[in-house]
């Protein structure tokens, strides 16, 4: 499966290189102007809009099967470090302070 942030605004996606998705908002086809975005799937899916014209002359590019596809945040390249940031800050804001509190209000004998 392949992570797609936005997966239902667009009609076709293409992998352009090893970092790159390319998701086109129409089907692409001759004589045509075609938005697209496309994803860097290694920089925590930064993205960049733009436009592409096809003319007759042009290869038209193959779309990826929609089954293949998905918004699962599972399946992301970067989930083990979203998972490692939520584990550092749950113990500074949530454990740590936790342990403050007890300490100060803690029964005096």
């Amino acid at each position: 499966m392949i992570y797609v942030p936005d997966l239902e605004n667009y009609r076709c996606f293409v992998v352009r290189d090893s970092n790159t998705i390319r998701a086109y908002k129409n089907t692409p086809y001759n004589n045509s102007t075609s938005e697209y975005r496309d994803y860097y799937i290694n920089s925590n899916y930064l993205y960049q809009d733009g436009e592409q014209t096809f003319s007759q002359y042009t290869t038209l590019p193959v779309c990826l099967d929609n089954s293949k596809l998905t918004t699962e945040v599972y399946y992301r390249n970067d989930f083990d470090a979203i998972l490692t940031v939520f584990l550092i800050m749950s113990i500074f804001c949530f454990y740590l302070p936790l342990k403050i509190f007890t300490r100060l209000f803690r029964r005096f004998k």
